[in-house]
């Protein structure tokens, strides 16, 4: 009876194969909604810009319809597929443990912050529709100055979103410190740009600073889902070992 007791899986090796697979699955759904995310910008024409004016951004739109649509979606996908990840992340830690309930609002603010996204995804599919139908380029504008305020919007839960989550995740041992600072220089980036309200150049809504400024939260996630297999490993040993304390 000793030997086959001895030999017998128990429940311990079984939720830790769960929480490795959940790492996995989490990381994987991250990195590929940072792609998705990272390549829809890309599709952006250059161009498409309302200091342009009405009337050229809506010939932008209408040349590059194809591609506009495929960006929206891909945007949509990114926020899906991110919020699956923090979803998987709040998973991780347990009610009893550091981090649960900073973990559980950095979801609600992420979830918060991908609907915003969809629906900056909308009004661009829209102003697309709009300018492929030769609709006047007053309402295209319209419509594509949606997109980029509601991304503007979205800076605010994706600071709450990002803190909170840095703060959950090193409580819970699942982030490490170098990842840890690539977040709070995302929430820092974020702050700075919706201080920004100028209406064209560089700081504008659909500027080049507006747009490079969610890379730095890519950056995070993806230092984060390239670290968390590695780290919830090291966090269930910790809890298991006698004597071990887990990392804070």
């Amino acid at each position: 009876m000793e030997a086959t007791v001895a030999h017998s899986p128990g429940p311990r090796g079984t939720g830790l194969d769960t929480d490795r697979m959940s790492s996995r699955l989490g990381a994987a759904a991250a990195v590929t909604g940072m792609l998705a995310w990272v390549i829809g910008v890309a599709l952006i024409p250059p161009d498409a810009k309302l200091e342009k004016g009405s009337q050229q951004l809506a010939r932008v739109l209408k040349a590059h319809a194809s591609q506009l649509y495929a960006a929206a979606l891909l945007a949509v996908l990114g926020a899906v597929l991110l919020a699956g990840f923090f979803a998987v992340l709040s998973s991780l830690a347990r009610p009893e443990q550091p981090g649960w309930v900073w973990l559980r609002v950095s979801l609600a603010g992420c979830v918060m912050t991908q609907t915003l996204v969809a629906v900056g995804a909308g009004f661009a599919l829209a102003a697309v529709h709009a300018a492929a139908g030769n609709a006047p380029g007053g309402l295209v504008a319209l419509a594509w100055r949606g997109l980029w305020l509601a991304f503007l919007t979205s800076a605010l839960p994706t600071i709450v979103f990002t803190a909170t989550g840095v703060i959950g995740l090193g409580q819970a041992g699942l982030s490490a410190p170098w990842v840890s600072a690539l977040g709070w220089l995302s929430a820092a980036a974020h702050l700075l740009a919706i201080l920004t309200l100028a209406q064209d150049g560089a700081f504008a809504p659909d500027g080049i600073i507006a747009t490079l400024t969610p890379l730095t939260t890519v950056l995070w996630i993806l230092a984060l889902a390239a670290t968390l297999p590695r780290s919830r490993l090291s966090r269930r040993t910790d809890q298991r070992t006698p004597g071990r304390h887990p990392r804070q």
